[in-house]
């Protein structure tokens, strides 16, 4: 009989951040001390975690509400929940925090963890789901016996939105592993895999195309730099809903062969290094691994002051915030970088040294598994 204390994960699905963050967790977790399994739809992120040996159960649990296909989710988790005995169930996102605690509940989990990786109040939606979601606001105080954010101000956001007891919030930074972000640039293989020329000088973005990400802002950034003497190229990695909607705008804004879609992308450490300034224009944010993983690769950052990200980068140190929106400041600051070398390679060198001190996969992991212990312990009742 196994002594490791197991965790069941429970996530919808899931690309970029999230993904990434469960199977760093998992991959770097002490192995003899915790049994992780998992469930989740069918499709990439399942593959992951099976290919790493973790247990995964097919669940199709979508991102949107549906009352429905909610409550035969919900009975799935119950019965898995039976099947395995996890001593943690530990939920990544609301969706699944709400249908995941539930099934805890009813399968008598003993612990119940959910991590917020976003603000859940920035989305527009119909009045009726609104509404549900005012209740499941009020539903994950109940549920969740801790709940993990990836930024103080999202644990900030929550405690007032959600009147949740702050003693039920864990502050744990996003990670990521700075050594993977060492490689010297090579213009050449980002001319080949995405074609942009060699002699560029190349502003990018790396982002999911959803609304909250305001790719919009960058584009319109790049067209306001169109004139330049000096030409910089835009590079755009990622995907999701506004693809075909942001490539129409680049078009309509005479664009073509300056701004570069690249798609999602699973080579962010040849890529990154090739930038020359990293931007995001984010409305509204956690605690974005993109970020990291620019200031790992020693890349300055031009940033939308919003959610976490004032907690990482500090104004003029490691890169130049501006407010969501503002696309002159945005403009500003990049023309500014560009130009001065030695103030853009300071910047980097702060942004790894940061990363290197405080947001590293290795204190995200260990941190996490403290709550686990505390919780399998004897945590906190619901």
């Amino acid at each position: 009989m196994s002594d490791k204390i197991k965790i069941f994960h429970v996530v919808r699905p899931a690309a970029g951040g999230i993904r990434n963050h469960l199977l760093d967790l998992v991959r770097r977790s002490h192995g003899d001390r915790f049994q992780h399994l998992a469930a989740c739809p069918p499709g990439d992120l399942a593959d992951s975690l099976a290919g790493m040996g973790i247990e995964t159960f097919p669940v199709p649990l979508g991102g949107e509400i549906s009352p429905g296909k909610d409550l035969s989710v919900i009975r799935t988790l119950v019965a898995i929940c039976k099947r395995i005995g996890p001593e943690v169930l530990h939920a990544h996102g609301v969706k699944a925090g709400l249908a995941g605690g539930v099934a805890a509940v009813l399968a008598g989990v003993p612990a119940v963890v959910i991590t917020l990786h976003s603000s859940i109040f920035h989305h527009r939606r119909p009045r009726w789901k609104e509404n549900i979601i005012a209740l499941s606001e009020r539903a994950l105080a109940g549920l969740a016996d801790r709940i993990i954010t990836v930024s103080g101000a999202l644990g900030r956001e929550i405690a007032a939105r959600v009147k949740i007891d702050p003693a039920k919030i864990e502050i744990i930074y996003n990670g990521i592993m700075p050594e993977e972000f060492s490689r010297e640039p090579d213009r050449n293989y980002l001319q080949k895999t995405v074609g942009i020329p060699g002699d560029k000088k190349i502003v990018g973005t790396v982002a999911r195309l959803a609304p909250q990400k305001g790719v919009a802002d960058f584009i319109r950034a790049a067209a306001m730099m169109a004139g330049e003497p000096e030409e910089a190229a835009f590079l755009v990695v990622g995907d999701g809903p506004l693809r075909e909607d942001l490539e129409r705008l680049a078009a309509s804004l005479g664009l073509a062969g300056r701004v570069f879609f690249a798609g999602e992308r699973r080579d962010m450490p040849k890529i990154l290094p090739c930038l020359d300034v990293f931007v995001l224009a984010s409305v509204t944010e956690g605690l974005p691994l993109a970020v990291l993983e620019a200031l790992a690769a020693r890349r300055p950052v031009v940033s939308t002051r919003v959610g976490g990200i004032p907690e990482v980068i500090t104004d003029g140190v490691e890169g130049i915030l501006v407010e969501p929106g503002d696309i002159p400041a945005m403009v500003s600051a990049v023309k500014s970088l560009l130009a001065d070398r030695e103030r853009s390679r300071i910047m980097g060198e702060a942004g790894r040294e940061l990363v290197e001190r405080k947001f590293t996969v290795e204190k995200m992991v260990r941190s996490t598994e403290r709550v686990y212990l505390d919780l399998a312990g004897g945590g906190p009742s619901r």
